[in-house]
């Protein structure tokens, strides 16, 4: 349709995650929670869903 499509990705940003996770185990559970989040949006999960299942 001659529009820009971009790539399907997901950006991490390392820093900012770290500077308010306590620890490993927190940083690992932020990450999982962002790319959940994310790939549930590209398939049109809105956040009330989200929330409500505990992905918030």
């Amino acid at each position: 349709y001659g529009g820009l499509v971009l790539p399907d990705v997901i950006t991490i940003y390392r820093l900012p995650l770290c500077e308010v996770c306590a620890d490993e185990v927190e940083l690992m559970r932020e990450i999982a929670v962002t790319v959940v989040h994310e790939v549930a949006h590209h398939f049109g999960i809105d956040d009330n869903s989200l929330h409500s299942w505990g992905w918030g």
